[in-house]
C-alpha cells in the first residue's frame, strides 16, 4: 500500500506541473476565441477594436518587410539598457551598503529617480547629446537602474544583526561577510528589483521612442495610430509586451538556478 502511494505522489506532481504550464496557455486561448466572438457578433468597428485573427495576420504579414527592423532596434536598446542598469545597480548598491551613512544620504535620490518617468527628460538628453538614436539606451539605464539599486540595497541592509555579529567573531573580513552572509541573503529582493528592471527597460525603451527619432516599435506605434492602421496599433503594441515578458521569463529561469533553496 505504501508503495503504491509512493508511486501516485511523482505522478500527481507531474500532472500539477504540467496544468501549470498549460494553464497560462489555456486561457490565452480562451481569451483569443471569446474577443474573436464578441467583436464579430457585437459588430465593432475595426478602427475600434480589430479582431484578435485581423491583428495576427497583420502583423506576420508586415512583420519582416515592416515591422523587422524596429523589433531589432528596440530589442537592442532594451537588452543593453538592463544588462548595463543591472551591473550597474547591483554594484553601486554593494558599494552603498558597507557604509550606513551613505545609504542615508544617497536613499532619496534614488527613490526620486525612481519615481521620475524618463520620458520627461529625454528632450533633455537630445538636447545634451545629440538625436543619436542609440542614446535612449542611456535613458532605459536610468529608467531601470535605480529600481534594481533601490532593491538591492535593501536586501543588503536587511541582514540580521545577531548574523553579521557572528561572522566578525568568527574572525571574517568584509569582504567574505558579504559574499558569503550578505550577498546570499540578498538574493531574493536583488532578483525582484531586477525583474523589475525589465519591466522599467522596455517602458523605457518605448518611452524614448515616443519622444522623438524615426526608429523603433513605440515610433512605429504612433504612425499606425496616426495612419488609422489598427492591426498594426495593436499588433505592435502586442510586440513590445512580448519583449518584456521573455525578458521577465529569462531572468526568472536564472532564479530558478540561483536560489534553488527555495525548492526545498
Amino acid at each position: 500500500m505504501e508503495l503504491i502511494r509512493a508511486k501516485s505522489k511523482p505522478v500527481q506532481a507531474d500532472r500539477a506541473s504540467i496544468m501549470h504550464a498549460l494553464s497560462p496557455i489555456l486561457l490565452f486561448v480562451a481569451l483569443y476565441l471569446l474577443l474573436e466572438v464578441i467583436i464579430r457578433t457585437a459588430g465593432i468597428s475595426r478602427t475600434v477594436l480589430p479582431t484578435p485573427t485581423g491583428i495576427l495576420s497583420e502583423t506576420i504579414r508586415n512583420f519582416g518587410s515592416d515591422l523587422w527592423p524596429h523589433f531589432v532596434f528596440t530589442l537592442k536598446v532594451v537588452v543593453i539598457g538592463f544588462v548595463v542598469a543591472t551591473i550597474l545597480g547591483m554594484t553601486l548598491a554593494a558599494l552603498f551598503s558597507q557604509y550606513d551613512l551613505i545609504v542615508k544620504a544617497v536613499s532619496p535620490f534614488i527613490i526620486l529617480l525612481v519615481v521620475t518617468p524618463m520620458i520627461t527628460i529625454v528632450p533633455l538628453f537630445m538636447l545634451w547629446l545629440g538625436f543619436d538614436p542609440n542614446i535612449r539606451i542611456l535613458v532605459v539605464i536610468l529608467q531601470a537602474a535605480p529600481i534594481i539599486m533601490l532593491n538591492t540595497l535593501s536586501g543588503f541592509t536587511s541582514v540580521e544583526t545577531e548574523k553579521l555579529e557572528l561572522m566578525r567573531s568568527m574572525g571574517a573580513s568584509r569582504l567574505q561577510t558579504f559574499f558569503k552572509l550578505i550577498l546570499p541573503n540578498a538574493m531574493p529582493q536583488v532578483f525582484t528589483g531586477i525583474k523589475l528592471g525589465c519591466i522599467f527597460s522596455t517602458i523605457g525603451a518605448i518611452s524614448a521612442d515616443f519622444v522623438g527619432g524615426s526608429v523603433g516599435l513605440g515610433f512605429r506605434i504612433l504612425q499606425y495610430s496616426g495612419l488609422v492602421m489598427t492591426e498594426m496599433t495593436y499588433g505592435t503594441i502586442i510586440i513590445v509586451a512580448l519583449i518584456g515578458i521573455m525578458l521577465y521569463q529569462l531572468v526568472s529561469f536564472v532564479e530558478g538556478r540561483v536560489i534553488v533553496w527555495r525548492k526545498k
